[in-house]
């Protein structure tokens, strides 16, 4: 998620036009900072019973993998595919990022799996990393904020995803990994020393900044601060300080997931709403839990199509099937069309986000529901 077209209301006072925060105070807490414990309890309990650095139990992959992460993907659809009058807006672009990305993921596969894998996997990088920004970006825009902190605000949220990131790349192999093993390119160790001092520095910078706001009466955006606190948390305790597959998967796909599943939400039921289209009911607040089933139950027919015809791991959730594998050149197809959808996310993002190419947007970052 990006978010383009920041207010320049902060510029003339140096002070905060309006609170920064997205669903409110207790909106902002529940949806950024509740995902986060959420993930630390996962956490302490499978290290409680002896289990955080086993496989992750078939319970835990159905709520963080079906219930959060696949999931939502598919809120996207709710922002393009189930709203007609954005998807006539820019039905080419709409309909040739599906199709672009299945054939890219062909080529891909063609040259080698690893291949396709590791270029899904920096994708993934990268629209996890923006999705961070883009939260800031809506905070700032809440707030009214100009653009003085702007690049120091940027900074700051790429030195607390990057440089865990960095770390990874160079402490390989750690006992998780993106999609599969090995889709990350193994580093030199160097790279890391230098990195953690900038990372330090710029995070350091960051809460100096705050400080000075505070002090100077120009406004603590608190709701910025709260995002990139989380974010850090996220980021640098699931893969620098935790080296756990259950550790790394609870607080990378819950920090992600559900931020976005409840400002889509929020988003759509007042412009769904406004029009009084067919998906308004979606988004009355009483069938809140009928719209996530549906996205839970479509993330488990993909989940099942994956087990069932390329991993073939989760017995206890999908069933048990031959052992035979399907041949490798039909692989070459079922592998890049059933990651189309997630592709598809990852690349739309970057554009539904923008304000500037969705209006829609204007009364939610000025604060009318």
């Amino acid at each position: 998620m990006t978010l383009a077209g920041d207010s320049a209301g902060e510029a003339a006072t140096g002070r905060l036009a309006r609170p920064g925060w997205i669903l409110g105070p207790l909106g902002d807490l529940v949806i950024f900072t509740g995902p986060v414990l959420a993930a630390l309890a996962l956490i302490a309990f499978a290290w409680s019973n002896g289990t955080l650095h086993r496989e992750m139990p078939p319970w835990m992959f159905a709520l963080l993998v079906v219930a959060c992460d696949v999931a939502h993907v598919y809120a996207t659809a709710f922002r393009v595919y189930l709203d007609p009058e954005r998807f006539r807006a820019r039905p080419g672009l709409y309909l040739g990022v599906p199709v672009a990305c299945f054939a890219a993921g062909v080529i891909a596969y063609g040259i080698s799996a690893a291949f396709f894998w590791r270029v899904l996997a920096y994708l993934a990088v990268w629209h996890f990393i923006r999705q961070q920004w883009g939260w800031v970006a809506f905070a700032r825009a809440k707030a009214g904020e100009g653009q003085v902190d702007r690049r120091l605000d940027q900074m700051t949220i790429y030195a607390a995803t990057v440089y865990p990131l960095l770390y990874w790349h160079t402490h390989l192999p750690r006992e998780f990994s993106w999609f599969i093993e090995g889709d990350f390119a193994r580093l030199p160790g160097a790279l890391d020393v230098a990195a953690f001092a900038g990372h330090w520095a710029i995070m350091a910078t960051f809460a100096a900044r705050q400080f000075q706001r505070g002090v100077r009466g120009l406004g603590v955006n608190w709701a910025k601060v709260q995002i990139v606190a989380t974010t850090w948390v996220a980021w640098y305790g699931g893969i620098v300080l935790l080296n756990s597959d259950i550790a790394f998967s609870a607080l990378n796909v819950l920090s992600h997931g559900v931020p976005y599943l409840a400002v889509v939400w929020t988003i759509e039921r007042r412009h769904v709403g406004e029009r009084r289209a067919p998906l308004a009911r979606f988004f009355e607040p009483r069938l809140a839990v009928l719209l996530l089933a549906v996205l839970v139950l479509i993330g488990y027919s993909e989940e099942w199509l994956w087990d069932a015809l390329v991993w073939r791991d989760q017995p206890a959730l999908f069933g048990r099937w031959s052992e035979g594998a399907l041949p490798a050149a039909l692989l070459g197809l079922v592998v890049p069309l059933l990651a189309t959808p997630q592709a598809t996310h990852y690349v739309l993002d970057g554009s539904l986000w923008k304000r500037r190419k969705h209006r829609d947007l204007d009364g939610f970052l000025e604060g009318r529901r």
